[in-house]
Order: structure tokens, then C-alpha cells, then sequence
């Protein structure tokens, strides 16, 4: 304590806290370079990142020879050629038809009906050696995330069903799920399966989705989809599984969309950052962008990866693919208890590169520090920071951000009953908000407390979103950061800065422009309409976070530079009497 006291009075005699308040904003713009240097240019560098690892020693992947070979061949190509007949058929048709097929080898099957989503068959086959609690799932919805029939996935998925329901060996039993689309049809039967259903097999410890739309016998390269709803990642242990499993089999893998002349680009500095890159961008967008049908699993305490086959014209053919399942299956039917050992917060820099949540965490903190020394600064750096905290300036700024709160909750309800709104309709009902605001007039003292509550407040939504969704919380913190740089300006250039800087930062065009460039065939309310589509039938948090935790913050940066409407003597003199 004497110590703290002795560095106390140092520090006030040297004057640092007037200096350290006078650089604040410098602080704030040192702190958000730091945090985006720390992602982008540190963690791809050599020895910031480790190799990953088995952590539990009981699911020891291909340490048996796998079986699912060319012994199989011809039943799965029989499947497959009356899978293909099925393509024009409803679905329930198909689902009746499968459902026989099923039955044939001994699982129990069920077809869950959903008037929104569709229906949904599944099938359960009981394990021999198991208690009946646990179970593993073996999913191959019909269309696939592009739109495909997805004939060599559905038939494979049949075929190994058919194949494991030989084997004595299974602890666990294995749901096989055929579901209308990978997304919300696959969403509402997991949501189904642990609330409403009759026929369950215990609970899930992993599902594989199997995405193999075309009708060849042979493909290129296998992609890895593990990237869940909110933030949620699967145990590292199964994605290693996975990667372990298909490069043993000799195919090469890729994650995230990486294209195949850019596998095994490892040993590179961009190729580590592009895959860090792109981890970051799936973590962000699950469940607003393309759905593969693994997040349908998030939230429920369900390891879940999706493998899916490319190209056409490979060297390996179906039954390989096949052979990735069934050993992560008998991989997880080894445990004992649930995933546990390994991470599950992590990004991915390569299949066999990760770095952990302790290496990456800093970045996002970095960030979420600038906007709380940019709240610091709106409130000290000024003239007014001697107001007292219960003055009127402070009541209104809070009486205002209520009014903001609720307006940026009218605008996201009527964002969902209208999604296709474009988004400069949305951008000049805001303009005539602020245009209206500026004809009133705002003191000076009262700019200032908005800035400082607006970054405050979105300081506050991003540190609590750092653990949980760290690509939300380190995206979006990015994309607002130009609010920061917003001042009270009175001549024509400055004030033009401050509309630049507005337009940059606000939530639905930056979240458009950024879609743009990450995906384009995703443009202007498309964007928004995903988002929508993902908060209303996936449960993803990200529209919720844009329009209450980012709006809301923009709205008063935008409203606090009216001031600059007013000449600054009026101002000033106004300022006096308040004071």
C-alpha cells in the first residue's frame, strides 16, 4: 500500500495524469493498430502459432484399418443410381421410400414433420455394446448449401448405416438424419430431437454432415467445415480427427473455402493469414451466410463437423470419402465421457496449425480498450469535463440514449417484416433523423457526452461479446472504428470528414460492403436479408449485436455533430450560462 502511495505522489508531481489525458485519443489509435497488427501480422508469423495435436488418447484415430472399401462399392452404387431416380419426387415420396431401406437392415425410423421447414426422416440404430445414452449422428440433407441434389451424400450416408449395422462394436448409437435442406429443415429437427421427439437415441456426442452432390465415383480434395453459430466451435479434437483421418487416406484438405491450388500453402506467411482470415470470416458470418448443416447442431453441447467432397475428376474415389466417417466414428465411439480435453476456442491457420484463445484474445481487447479511452476522451478533453455528473447535460444525454436504444429496436422489427428494404431508403430515414436534430441545435457540452456514451456502451457490447463470438466482436469493432475519429467541426471540409467517416461506420453499409468483397454473390439488402434469415431461423446473434449494440452507438456519434451547425460563439456563450 505505501508503495501504491509513493508512486501516487509521483506521478502527480510529474504531471503525468494532464499528459496522459491530452493523449488519449493518440492512445486510442495506438491501441486499435496494435490489436490489428497483433491479428494480422503476428499470429501467421513463425513460432506464434503450434501444431495441432490429439489431446485425448482414447479416440486414436486410424489406429485401426478401416473397412468401408471397395467390398462396398456396389451397394453404394446401387443406392446411388435409385437415389437419382428419386431427384423429381417430393419429398415425402423419397422419405418413404428410404424409410424401407432402412428398415430393411434393422433401424427403427421416424419422420419428423415441420409445416415451415419440412419434413425430416431419420433413423435409429441401437448400439449392441452401449446403455442406449449416447449417440453419434450421420447427416446428408437432400439439397445441399449450393442448391444440389445431393445424391453420392444421401446414398453414402445409407450405405454406411447399412454397413456399421454389421459390427458388433458400437457403445454408441448412430441416428442417421435426412433432412429436407442443410439448413433450417436440419435446424428445427435438432431443436425437435431435444424437446418434442418420441424416438431419441440418448445424448449426442457428434454429428459429420456428408455433402456429396454429384453422381461421379471419384473427386479431387475434401473440405472441412467446423465454424458454429454464436461464436461455438467444435472440440479441436474431432476437426484434428478429421484432418488426420483424410490425409492418412492420402487426400488433401481444405477449410474455409480455400481453393485447391492454395492447399498446403502452409509453410507461407499469406497462406497462414488467408486461412486465419478465412476462419475468422466463417466464425462471423455462420449462420447469416452460407449454412453447411454442421451449425445446425450449435447450442446443444454437439461436436459437429461438416465433410465435403470436391471436384470431379480426381484420384479418389466415394468409398474413400466414406472411410473419413467411419473412422471419427470409431474414433468418438472410444470415449468414455464427452469432449473435454482439447480446445474449443481457437482459429485455425492451416489443418495442422491453430493458435488458442490466449494468443488471440489480445487483439479484440485492443480494440475494445480504443473505444473506451475514446469514451475517456469525449469526456476529458474538453472544457466541459468539469460538469457535474448531475448536470443537465448528462441526464439528456441519457434521456437521449433511451430514445436511441428504442428507436434502433423499431428499426431492426421493421427490418424484419420488410428485409428487402434497401439500404439507402434505411440511410436516409437516419439522414432526416440527423438533418432534423441539426435544425434544433445541440450544445457543444451535450456532443461530447454522446460521443463519450456511444463508445462507452459499444465498448461495453464488445467486451462481453470477446470470449463468447471473438470474429464478432473483432469484425465489427473494425468496422466501427472510424466513429471514433468523428470531432465537432464547424467548416465545410471537416463537417464533410464527419459525414464520410458516418457513412463508413454505419452498421447496414458497412456490413454490405464487407459482404460485397467476402461474398459476391451476396449484394446491397441481400447482405441484410441473410443476417435477418439467420437471427429469425438459426438463432445466429449477429443481427441482434448490428442493431442493438452498433446502431444504437452510431446514432449518437451521428447526432453529436450538430453542433457544428451552430456558429461557435453562440455556443460558447450558451455554454457559459449553463455552466
Amino acid at each position: 500500500m505505501a508503495l501504491i502511495e509513493k508512486l501516487e505522489r509521483r506521478f502527480m508531481r510529474l504531471g503525468l495524469l494532464p499528459r496522459l489525458i491530452k493523449a488519449l485519443p493518440r492512445l486510442s489509435v495506438i491501441c486499435a493498430l496494435i490489436g490489428v497488427t497483433w491479428l494480422a501480422l503476428i499470429l501467421p508469423m513463425e513460432g506464434q502459432y503450434r501444431r495441432t495435436y490429439i489431446s485425448e488418447n482414447a479416440l486414436m484415430p486410424s489406429q485401426a484399418y478401416s473397412y468401408f472399401r471397395e467390398t462396398e462399392w456396389n451397394i453404394l452404387r446401387g443406392y446411388r443410381g435409385q437415389i437419382d431416380e428419386l431427384r423429381d419426387l417430393e419429398t415425402q415420396t423419397r422419405n418413404e421410400i428410404v424409410a424401407s431401406w432402412l428398415q430393411e437392415f434393422g433401424t427403427k425410423t421416424a419422420v419428423y414433420r415441420d409445416e415451415v421447414d419440412g419434413d425430416t426422416l431419420y433413423g435409429l440404430q441401437h448400439a449392441a455394446r452401449g446403455d442406449g445414452t449416447e449417440a453419434m449422428v450421420l447427416a446428408a440433407p437432400w439439397v445441399n448449401v449450393d442448391g444440389q441434389f445431393n445424391v453420392g451424400g444421401v446414398s453414402l450416408a445409407i450405405s454406411l448405416l447399412r454397413f456399421f449395422s454389421r459390427w458388433p462394436v458400437w457403445s454408441k448409437n448412430i441416428v442417421i438424419v435426412i433432412s429436407d435442406n442443410a439448413h433450417t429443415s436440419l435446424r428445427s429437427w435438432v431443436e425437435a430431437y431435444h424437446t418434442s421427439l418420441d424416438l431419441t437415441g440418448g445424448s449426442i456426442e457428434a454429428a459429420v454432415v456428408l455433402d456429396y452432390p454429384e453422381t461421379n465415383d471419384f473427386f479431387r480434395y475434401v473440405e472441412i467445415f467446423y465454424s458454429g453459430l454464436n461464436g461455438e466451435l467444435p472440440n479441436l479434437d474431432l476437426v484434428n480427427i478429421a484432418v488426420h483421418v483424410t490425409e492418412h487416406e492420402g487426400m488433401k484438405v481444405a477449410l474455409n473455402g480455400v481453393s485447391e491450388n492454395q492447399i498446403g500453402d502452409d509453410d507461407s506467411f499469406s497462406g497462414r493469414l488467408r486461412t486465419l482470415a478465412g476462419s475468422i470470416t466463417q466464425l462471423a458470418y455462420a449462420g447469416a451466410q452460407k449454412c453447411y448443416g454442421h451449425e445446425a447442431f450449435s447450442g446443444w453441447r454437439i461436436q459437429a463437423i461438416t465433410l465435403r467432397a470436391r471436384g470431379t475428376d480426381g484420384p479418389f474415389d466415394i468409398t474413400t470419402f466414406g472411410r473419413i466417417p467411419e473412422a471419427v466414428f470409431r474414433s468418438v465411439n472410444n470415449l468414455l465421457e464427452k469432449f473435454h480435453q482439447s480446445f474449443f476456442f481457437y482459429l485455425l491457420l492451416a489443418p495442422r496449425l491453430f493458435v488458442s484463445i490466449g494468443s488471440y484474445l489480445p487483439a479484440a481487447i485492443l480494440l475494445s480498450v480504443s473505444f473506451m479511452l475514446s469514451s475517456l476522451d469525449n469526456l476529458l478533453n474538453n472544457k466541459y469535463a468539469s460538469t457535474s455528473l448531475l448536470s443537465a447535460y448528462n441526464t439528456g444525454a441519457f434521456l437521449v440514449f433511451a430514445v436511441v436504444l428504442f428507436f434502433s429496436f423499431l428499426v431492426s422489427q421493421v427490418l424484419l417484416h420488410f428485409p428487402s428494404t434497401p439500404v439507402p431508403i434505411t440511410a436516409s430515414i437516419l439522414a432526416s433523423l440527423l438533418l432534423g436534430a441539426a435544425k434544433h441545435g445541440l450544445s457543444a457540452p451535450l456532443a461530447y457526452r454522446f460521443r463519450s456514451l456511444a463508445f462507452l456502451y459499444f465498448g461495453l457490447i464488445l467486451t462481453s461479446l470477446l470470449v463468447v463470438n471473438f470474429a464478432l466482436a473483432f469484425g465489427i469493432s473494425l468496422l466501427a472504428l472510424p466513429m471514433t475519429f468523428v470531432k465537432n467541426e464547424s467548416d465545410f471540409k471537416r463537417r464533410l470528414k464527419n459525414f464520410i467517416l458516418l457513412i463508413l461506420s454505419n452498421p447496414f453499409i458497412a456490413v454490405c460492403l464487407v459482404t460485397d468483397l467476402i461474398s459476391p454473390d451476396l449484394s446491397g439488402s441481400q447482405a441484410l436479408e441473410r443476417l435477418i434469415f439467420g437471427w429469425t431461423r438459426m438463432g445466429s446473434w449477429t443481427w441482434f449485436v448490428v442493431c442493438l449494440g452498433w446502431l444504437p452507438a452510431w446514432l449518437l456519434v451521428a447526432l453529436s455533430t450538430s453542433p457544428a451547425s451552430i456558429p461557435p460563439s453562440k455556443t460558447t456563450t450558451e455554454d457559459k450560462k449553463n455552466a
